[in-house]
């Protein structure tokens, strides 16, 4: 669980790193790296968490991923996409109260991402694949968020502590499920799993639709859709 929690942790703060560091030079390579996460997410999303949450043939199950997929619908609108990587720093006036509710719906979203990997053993075989889905989520999600917050002219220092605050939230997620789950019933984590699950084919496929241009991919996205999905696939076939 701690190389997990460190993977969590350094995969947003490479990618606020990245945005501090570049700027806004990097967005096309974004873009492909974007569908490249789009195509294992929503891999993972099919070979792992839905077999696993309906399993047990819960019909509730179904409803909490709509309600995961239709709350992301809600960050998104108040986070102008910026979760799933999507830079419209543009459209922003410059005043406190746009970053301010950018940066908590940020956290709040990456800190119940890593909720169900607590609940989950080193031993369950989708510890690994989700782990590995959250960070190549989380790169591009801070990338934007740090490449938005410098555009409000934040002072630096401000946006340093964001990043490592930012950074983390979903190990956070992740450490306090981890205690709180001899307290609760084991029910409880395939509730929480088929939220994510609805946040991760929300997030998945907004990825790779808005990715596309005219509807179209380019060779180069679809190349690296391909490489998302099969990544996916092999972690499937070592997993399990």
């Amino acid at each position: 669980m701690a190389l997990i929690a460190v993977l969590l942790f350094s995969a947003p703060f490479i990618g606020g790193l990245i945005a501090i560091s570049t700027g806004y030079k990097n967005e096309k390579i974004l873009n492909i790296f974007l569908a490249f996460a789009g195509g294992y997410i929503f891999s993972i999303t099919i070979l792992h968490l839905l077999p696993e949450i309906f399993a047990e043939h819960d019909n509730s199950s179904a409803i909490i991923v709509l309600a995961g997929f239709f709350f992301q619908v809600l960050v998104t609108r108040l986070t102008g996409g910026a979760e799933h990587g999507h830079l419209h720093v543009h459209k922003h006036e410059h005043n406190m109260v746009f970053p301010i509710g950018l940066f908590l719906s940020m956290c709040i979203h990456s800190f119940t991402e890593g909720i169900p990997l607590g609940f989950m053993g080193t031993e369950n075989g989708i510890n690994q694949p989700l782990s590995i889905g959250i960070a190549l989520h989380e790169m591009p999600a801070a990338f934007a968020l740090l490449s938005i917050l410098q555009s409000e002219h934040i002072k630096k220092k401000t946006v340093w502590l964001l990043l490592f605050i930012y950074a983390f939230m979903a190990p956070s997620g992740m450490l306090i499920s981890s205690t709180l789950i001899q307290f609760l019933p084991e029910y409880f984590f395939t509730k929480i799993l088929s939220f994510v699950a609805g946040i991760f084919l929300f997030i998945s496929t907004t990825i790779l639709f808005e990715n596309s241009e005219n509807h179209q991919f380019s060779g180069k996205k679809l190349f690296a859709i391909a490489g998302g999905v099969l990544l996916a696939i092999g972690v499937s076939k070592l997993t399990h």
